[in-house]
C-alpha cells in the first residue's frame, strides 16, 4: 500500500495555485445527484498521529473530480473474521483535498480519519476495510473494500509458568543424574508489529554437578495453548556452567503466535 500525502487542504490555496500557475485541475463542489462514480479508495496507518486515513474520490458524469456531502458506512474485519471497527461518518466538501501518490498520481479525494483507539484489538494485524458511500436516496454506491496490511491493533498474550521454582534432573546416556537445574523465573516479550513473535527468557541456577559432567545441560519444555493443546516442544541447551552458577536463556522463540491467547510453558527432564 503506497503512502498518500496531502499537499493542499485549503480551497483558497487551490484557487491561488490555479491563478498563478494556470492549473486546469479544478475540483467542483456539487450536490449528491451530480455524483456518478466512486474511485480511488484506499486505507493507510499514520504512525506520527496514531490514526488511520480512509480515502475515496467522487467523479461526475464527465469523469471530473467533485466533492459532495455524503455519508459513509465503514467496517473493518481482520483476517481472523473479527469485526474490529464499525461506524458511519458524514463527509462534507471541507473533507476533500488534493493528494498525490506514486501509483495514482494526483487525485482529489475525501479523507476520513479514524483514531487507532477506536479500533478494537484482535487476533490479526491484517484485514479488510469495507465502505459504502451514499446520501439519502440521491446517490448510493455498492460496498467496496481495500486492504489493511500489518496495521490493525492486536491483543496481547499471556504466558503462565506454573510451580516455579522447579528442579530438573539432567541425566546422561546411561540414565544417571549428572547434574540438576533449578528454573527460577520465566519472562517474555510479545512482538506484534508484523508477524506475531513470542520470545521467552528462562532464568535459573545450576544446583548440582560440575561443568565437566556434561558439555551442556539439557532441559525439555512444552508450550500449551488455552485448550491444553501442545503447540511447541523443544529443549534448552545450557552450556558449560558449574554448580551454583546462574543462567539466563533466551533461545525460545515462537512464531505465528495467536494474539489474545493464554499460553502455559512446562519444563521436564529430557529423555534420551
Amino acid at each position: 500500500m503506497k503512502s498518500i500525502w496531502k499537499y493542499s487542504l485549503s480551497f483558497l490555496v487551490v484557487l491561488m495555485v490555479i491563478s498563478f500557475c494556470g492549473c486546469s485541475f479544478v475540483p467542483t463542489v456539487l450536490t449528491g445527484n451530480n455524483v456518478e462514480t466512486l474511485k480511488g479508495w484506499s486505507f493507510q496507518y499514520n504512525k506520527g498521529t496514531s490514526d488511520y486515513s480512509l480515502f475515496f474520490g467522487l467523479l461526475n458524469k464527465n469523469d471530473k473530480y467533485v466533492s459532495a456531502n455524503v455519508d459513509v458506512d465503514i467496517r473493518i474485519v481482520n483476517d481472523e473474521g473479527e469485526e474490529v471497527y464499525k461506524a458511519t461518518k458524514s463527509v462534507t466538501p471541507a473533507d476533500f483535498g488534493n493528494y498525490t501518490s506514486q501509483v495514482a498520481g494526483e487525485q482529489f479525494l475525501a479523507e476520513i480519519r479514524i483514531s487507532e483507539k477506536d479500533v478494537a484489538c484482535g487476533k490479526s494485524s491484517n484485514g479488510t476495510v469495507y465502505l459504502t458511500v451514499y446520501k439519502d436516496d440521491v446517490v448510493r454506491f455498492d460496498e467496496v473494500n481495500c486492504s489493511a496490511l500489518y496495521c490493525l491493533p492486536v491483543s496481547d498474550i499471556e504466558l503462565i509458568a506454573e510451580n516455579l521454582p522447579i528442579e530438573i534432573n539432567v541425566k546422561g546416556y546411561n540414565g544417571n543424574v549428572e547434574s540438576k537445574i533449578r528454573i527460577d523465573e520465566v519472562s517474555y516479550s510479545f512482538e506484534k508489529e508484523y508477524t506475531p513473535v513470542l520470545k521467552i527468557i528462562v532464568s535459573g541456577t545450576k544446583i548440582f554437578g560440575g561443568s565437566d559432567s556434561l558439555s551442556y545441560d539439557m532441559v525439555s519444555y512444552k508450550l500449551y495453548d488455552s485448550q491444553d493443546c501442545v503447540i511447541e516442544t523443544g529443549q534448552l541447551y545450557i552450556h558449560s556452567i558449574s554448580n551454583g552458577d546462574k543462567f539466563k536463556d533466551d533461545s525460545i522463540i515462537i512464531y505465528d503466535i495467536t494474539p489474545g491467547e493464554t499460553y502455559k510453558i512446562v519444563f521436564s527432564e529430557y529423555s534420551w
